[in-house]
């Protein structure tokens, strides 16, 4: 509604009216005030800045009086040592030499106590030198001087010598005993402190000068007119300046104005009196010039403004008018915007779940109106975590980003893309004329998806499972049609065999797939789990030291519609109370398991998962105590409880609580999946934990990524140096057993030792089981002892004496590439970059005992660069060379293929 509508007329003018007088009058008393206050600030500021230039002026004389009292001080000391008094030539050629070397000074003179000049730079040499006693005026200043320890500044005379206006400065030498030996005379010309003077950086009509203690002018610029001689003859003439330095004799810095002799201007100034000498630096500006620059800077202004604020309350209504309406846009643009953040993804742009629910009802209402089939779809990509985990997060968002803008490129201009979170993505295909139709979109889509992601320079191929649910087939509200795409999509995701058509799935009554959320399947679990169909697998955990199996993981197993399913595959779907009872049926059943085993004499602990949810339950610890109280023969250090650290679970005084109490108790606690997120390399040193689990997926891709070796071994490292419990999972090949054996953690646990036991089988496992040496005829232990000694060279560079040099045939790495030659692809690059680092290494040690920090850390960063591309070629020609063998296996018979 505009202004118009709002506000009638007749209220309206009046409104304006007064608010027009209002502000003519308010102009007009602000104008006054900011004259008033403004001419008092510009008076107060200009003032001061006088004073600034006058202290400038004072400060620069002072310095240069004071370099012609140290160069006479100098002076006298060469004419002292060689007695210049009886040896006037010497004495005269020492003269003429500081007259050259300062040609600010009219002559130099050697005077005698007696007032003989024993040597002039003014008198030709040969001539007869005056003495100065015949001159009454002269002479009574040099009494003067010799009584003065320091140098004495006359006002100014004609010189005697020179024939023109100088200022005496004179100097006295004076024997150790105190007694006047002879004096020197420096007369400065008079026009020199004018030059001096004009050098100043002056703004237009500033006057600076200077002024003797009796008030004769000594300097002054600009020059004014008239005869010099008459103005240095004539005495001083009442002015402004003479009255402030008459009244205040004692002050040593000022302020003046007033009408001032020189050109009878009114004049407003400030001078500086100077130490040791009888002057007075003063700095003026003309009273007009004053008043000139106060009135551009400051007056000018406010008449400008009062005027622009008459005119513009002429304009005022119109403008009110147009404000109201750029206002009222910009308001519907801010609430379009919060609209936006609201309901669109912030990392995609894409509707989020609220903004899908904006559409939705009214994708389902236009399908009913228009008779034609509306297509929800589900997806979800499979392998999105393994890329997460492997490039970061930031490529994964990088995913995310092109997966949703190839969604969008797909689907048709009518249809809806959302992403409710992760990697989950919802499409509404509307208009939709039949089944045919349906199968180009599922077609486009399926191209877009099948195309290769470029993530940090590498191309990596993502599928997704897409599920299809069908309005009006499918009756139901959007809430229904959403959940049936998503029990839809699970079933896609687990299918054994997937074709072109597999990644697809409509929804039918009879699926009876997972899916998370799913209030039947949690309801199901309860019953399962009242009813004893979930149940526990155990798995060994073998002592390095002892080769023995020390203890023993339980891992939950649901028997469900003829299938054995792991925690991944239904956890998710779980609420919290289904959480809460699942870990309480663990802990029992774990525990009340152990005390048999210990009974049996098997010295077990038993490792238990714990999930987020039961940590932040205020119930938990007390529970476990419980727990354990029902079974006396368990020590509280043989239960392990693992807890993973997901979102800031461990940062909540909650969490910590039970973790302190139960680690108080003597329970241990172990970080589970270290090294999957950074967070937990981060905080572990603050956490109270006792055993850190290294993720699984580190150790399985070592074989086929010997590189990733470097990594694992600073977790490793990185347990070791906090001295708590390492254990690493994920331990499938006999060659893992030999490297973990070199890098001496504390438990092993995977499937080269054994897959997850039933309980009836443990006893016998545990009491026959013996680790074997594992391995060693693999690239993963050699690399492993070569980059301990790549670790001790660069540790040499700071610490001499923890490495010796290692010949290359030594090196446990060039064995095996010798061994392998005949398979390793490129094997002589490798073994050339792989002398390069030892190379480097000899190198390192020669130059830590007389080379420099530079080139020791040019050679330190040599090495890193050589290290790195030996292990990244190593680990290219180590795949390689399995990809080669596994093409050479002919494939399995029928016969032998398992069912």
């Amino acid at each position: 509604m505009s202004l118009l509508r709002r506000i009638p007329m007749a209220p309206h003018r009046r409104i304006f009216s007064l608010a027009y007088w209002t502000g003519f009058v308010g102009t007009l008393a602000f104008a006054g005030w900011y004259a008033w206050f403004s001419w008092h600030g510009y008076e107060e500021d200009s003032r001061y800045r006088l004073a600034v230039e006058s202290d400038m002026v004072a400060k620069a004389v002072q310095n240069t009086l004071d370099g012609h009292a140290s160069a006479l001080r100098f002076l006298g000391k060469q004419l002292q040592r060689v007695d210049a008094l009886h040896h006037p030539r010497v004495g005269r050629a020492i003269l003429v030499d500081y007259q050259e070397v300062s040609p600010g000074i009219a002559s130099a003179n050697l005077i005698a106590p007696n007032g003989q000049v024993i040597a002039s730079t003014a008198v030709p040499a040969g001539q007869p030198l005056p003495n100065f006693r015949d001159d009454p005026a002269l002479w009574s200043g040099l009494q003067q001087a010799m009584h003065y320890h320091g140098m004495l500044v006359y006002r100014p005379v004609y010189g005697p010598l020179v024939g023109h206006w100088v200022i005496r400065l004179i100097y006295t030498v004076f024997s150790p005993g105190g007694k006047p030996l002879f004096l020197l005379t420096t007369p400065m010309r008079f026009r020199e402190i004018e030059s001096f003077l004009s050098h100043w950086p002056l703004r237009p009509g500033v006057a600076v000068g200077l002024i003797r203690s009796d008030f004769a002018i000594e300097g002054r610029w600009p020059v004014p007119q008239g005869n010099l001689d008459e103005m240095l003859a004539k005495p001083p003439r009442p002015g402004a300046l003479l009255r402030a330095l008459q009244a205040h004799p004692a002050l040593r810095r000022g302020s003046y104005e007033g009408f001032v002799t020189v050109g009878h201007a009114y004049r407003f100034g400030a001078f500086t009196r100077l130490d040791h000498y009888p002057l007075t630096a003063f700095v003026s500006v003309p009273r007009g010039q004053w008043l000139a620059a106060w009135w551009r800077r400051h007056i000018q202004y406010p008449l400008i403004f009062l005027l622009l604020a008459l005119g513009f309350s002429l304009v005022s209504y119109r403008r009110i008018l147009f404000l109201d309406r750029r206002w009222e846009e910009q308001r519907q643009d801010f609430e379009r915007t919060l609209t936006t953040q609201a309901t669109h993804d912030v990392l995609t742009g894409l509707p989020n779940r609220d903004g899908l629910r904006l559409v939705f009802d009214q994708a389902i209402a236009r399908s009913d109106r228009q008779e034609r089939l509306l297509a929800v779809g589900f997806l979800d990509l499979d392998d999105f975590k393994p890329v997460n985990d492997a490039y970061g997060h930031a490529a994964g968002d990088d995913l995310l980003k092109e997966m949703a803008r190839r969604l969008q490129a797909a689907v048709r201009r009518t249809d809806t893309v959302a992403r409710l979170g992760g990697d989950e993505f919802v499409l509404l295909l509307e208009n939709l004329r039949g089944v045919d139709e349906l199968d180009q979109v599922l077609a486009r889509l399926q191209a877009a998806i099948a195309q290769p992601f470029l993530i940090k320079g590498e191309a990596i191929r993502i599928q997704a499972s897409l599920g299809l649910s069908i309005h009006p087939f499918d009756e139901g509200d959007a809430d229904l049609l959403l959940r049936h795409a998503d029990q839809a999509m699970y079933a896609a995701k687990t299918r054994p065999k997937r074709g072109e058509d597999g990644w697809a799935q409509l929804y039918h009554p009879d699926l009876g797939t997972i899916s998370m959320g799913d209030e039947v399947l949690r309801q199901d679990f309860l019953r399962a789990l009242a009813a004893g169909a979930v149940t526990l697998r155990y798995q060994p955990l073998v002592a390095l030291a002892t080769g023995r199996v020390a203890g023993l993981e339980a891992l939950t197993r649901w028997r469900r519609e003829g299938r054995e399913l792991s925690p991944d595959q239904f956890l998710s779907a779980l609420g919290v109370r289904e959480r809460q009872a699942l870990g309480r049926f663990v802990l029992q059943t774990g525990v009340r398991q152990l005390a048999q085993w210990r009974e049996s004499g098997l010295d077990l602990f038993l490792s238990i998962n714990v999930t987020p949810e039961e940590l932040d339950h205020s119930g938990f610890a007390d529970t476990v105590f419980g727990i354990l109280a029902t079974q006396p023969g368990i020590p509280p250090e043989a239960l392990v409880l693992e807890v993973l650290e997901i979102g800031e679970i461990l940062e909540q005084d909650v969490a910590l609580g039970h973790l302190q109490r139960l680690r108080g108790a003597g329970v241990k606690i172990a970080l589970d999946d270290v090294g999957s997120a950074y967070a937990s390399l981060l905080r572990l040193k603050n956490l109270p934990i006792d055993e850190i689990k290294i993720d699984q997926g580190f150790i399985r891709e070592l074989p086929n990524k010997p590189q990733d070796l470097v990594f694992v071994e600073s977790l490793v490292s990185l347990g070791l140096g906090m001295d708590v419990i390492v254990t690493v999972e994920g331990v499938e090949s006999e060659a893992h057993i030999a490297l973990l054996r070199e890098m001496e953690v504390h438990y092993l646990q995977g499937y080269a030792i054994a897959k997850p036991l039933e309980a009836e089988a443990v006893a016998g496992f545990v009491r026959t089981f013996v680790l074997g040496s594992g391995d060693a005829d693999t690239p993963l232990l050699a690399l492993y002892r070569h980059l301990g000694w790549v670790h001790a060279a660069e540790e040499a560079a700071l610490n001499p004496g923890l490495c010796e040099d290692a010949e290359v045939a030594a090196c446990p790495i060039t064995t095996w590439l010798h061994t392998h030659a005949p398979d390793l692809p490129g094997v002589e690059a490798l073994l050339a970059e792989h002398e390069a680092v030892h190379a480097l290494g000899r190198a390192i040690l020669q130059v830590r005992q007389s080379g420099t920090r530079e080139e020791l850390h040019r050679l330190l960063g040599q090495l890193h660069v050589h290290s790195h591309l030996f292990q990244e070629g190593l680990g290219q020609a180590v795949r390689t060379m399995r990809n080669n063998a596994a093409a050479k296996t002919p494939p399995p018979s029928a016969e032998g293929t398992p069912q």
